[in-house]
């Protein structure tokens, strides 16, 4: 499932992109409309709390970014989260976000902002109760948000450090039917990324 998202996301990046190489016009009241396509990748740590995880884990992520004007964007992003797990239960998630970002300038080289969307995600979960061991991918989609800073270093680079909220649920009948409850996971993720703008 998680292939076809990405390669419609992808598709849908794309679009946008050809959109903004092709699309800069000036309105009558004096607006201008030019995208601008951007680029990055990040890495950082997420924290996995619920009653079954409480630890840290890395996590390596790649984005591309289309902005129509200086405050709203589309971002498009793939997240390899690291796997977590304790005596019984081990999970090992990957996902695909599309998300809306609103960004808010504060000087020419610094700004803030926050985004939301949703994702799209899959992984390996293996449950171990003594003698059974039951092991399974699983998949599911829910919604994210998430703030951060952009700060420019130099004229197509950007430095951004960003908080996200992300969510994994499995309900107890699609793992075991010993699992005594759902698995409801927050999971937050601070990351430092670098963005390349063209």
């Amino acid at each position: 499932m998680i292939y076809k998202t990405s390669a419609l996301l992808s598709l849908a990046l794309c679009s946008s992109l050809a959109v903004a190489q092709t699309s800069s016009y000036e309105t009558d009241d004096g607006w201008r409309f030019n995208p601008e396509f951007s680029i990055g990748a990040g890495y950082g740590m997420t924290k996995l709390k619920d009653g079954d995880f409480d630890e840290d884990e890395a996590a390596k992520k790649a984005f591309a970014i289309v902005k129509f004007n200086e405050f709203i964007g589309l971002e498009g992003a793939y997240i390899d989260f690291d796997e977590a797990g304790n005596d019984q239960l081990s999970f090992d998630p990957k996902g695909v976000t599309l998300g809306l970002i609103l960004e808010a300038p504060i000087s020419q080289t610094f700004s803030v902002y926050a985004k939301g969307g949703q994702m799209w995600w899959d992984g390996d979960a293996r449950l171990e109760l003594g003698p059974i061991d039951v092991a399974d991918d699983y998949d599911g989609d829910e919604t994210f948000w998430g703030v951060g800073t952009k700060i420019r270093l130099a004229e197509n680079l950007d430095l951004k450090i960003e908080y996200e909220r992300f969510n994994f649920e499995i309900s107890r009948n699609e793992i075991d039917v010993l699992q005594p409850e759902d698995i409801d996971m927050d999971v937050d993720f601070a990351s430092i990324n670098l963005q390349f703008t063209f």
